[in-house]
């Protein structure tokens, strides 16, 4: 039997990648104290990743990510917000 291929969960701005990063992490039962302790970042910043309240670095958010056994990828934009203008 295959593995089923997960599609994956887009984002376009903090806000919407702070819900993921959320939803994910209470899927795992874990506290953000918990996953800040698996990722090796500050409770804090996981609260702040989270509600968006300011823009993390890229090496924090793959260490927050492979904590929570997830990938951030790259993938073509398509559709009605295809160009920056149209997302920010």
């Amino acid at each position: 039997m295959e593995a089923a291929v997960q599609r994956p969960e887009q984002f376009r701005d903090l806000k919407e990648l702070g819900g993921l990063v959320r939803r994910h992490r209470n899927r795992c039962g874990l506290s953000q104290q918990e996953l800040a302790s698996l990722s090796g970042v500050d409770a804090k910043q996981i609260s702040r990743i989270e509600t968006a309240a300011h823009e993390a670095k890229i090496t924090t958010l793959l260490r927050v990510t492979a904590a929570l056994g997830l990938d951030l990828a790259l993938t073509s934009r398509s559709g009605p917000a295809s160009r920056v203008e149209d997302i920010f």
